[in-house]
């Protein structure tokens, strides 16, 4: 049975890649996200958002006995790490966790990893809702995609979603974009 394969940023159909919104990128953002953007998959590893994929249903915390390993985590090991790391060094994490743990887990000294969190205030304590953050980390991608964001100073001026950059909160290595409700 032969199946089509279709670009990668296509074929998702989760809340991040309907708010990335590809279907009405030009030329010149999909170049951008095809040298900038890496899609993590349990099925594939590391996937360029042009990558001709078969839809499938895995998650990484899926078990899996695949030679001597028990889990997916084991069997891509570093393997993912090493395809998304490059000569910067530098690592916008829009990934959930579950994705996240298999670049973090191997950052080295000079590596370094930006952790971006939506979040709102609820009773005076940040919280995010999952499928709000969902929503935002596509429309950061479409952002950084639409502006050639190239400097990590210029993330910060990402205001979609009624989210703005807050400076009191962030840190180097953690951006908080905190939902203004007016």
């Amino acid at each position: 049975l032969k199946q089509a394969l279709s670009p990668a940023v296509l074929s998702y159909d989760g809340l991040v890649f309907k708010h990335m919104a590809p279907q009405i990128f030009s030329t010149g953002a999909f170049d951008y996200i095809q040298k900038h953007l890496r899609i993590l998959s349990a099925f594939y590893g590391v996937l360029k958002p042009l990558d001709g994929i078969c839809l499938y249903r895995l998650e990484m915390q899926s078990r899996a006995g695949i030679n001597d390993t028990k889990s997916l985590y084991d069997y891509w090991d570093d393997l993912i790490y090493r395809e998304v790391i490059d000569e910067d060094h530098l690592i916008i994490n829009l990934a959930s966790k579950e994705y996240s743990k298999c670049v973090e887990n191997y950052l080295q000294e000079n590596d370094h990893m930006i952790h971006i969190v939506f979040g709102e205030y609820k009773k005076g304590k940040i919280i995010t809702k999952a499928t709000k953050a969902k929503m935002a980390r596509g429309a950061m991608v479409r952002f950084m995609a639409e502006n050639r964001i190239t400097d990590k100073e210029d993330i910060k001026k990402f205001n979609d979603y009624h989210y703005l950059f807050d400076d009191s909160l962030s840190t180097e290595s953690l951006y908080y974009f905190i939902e203004n409700k007016e």
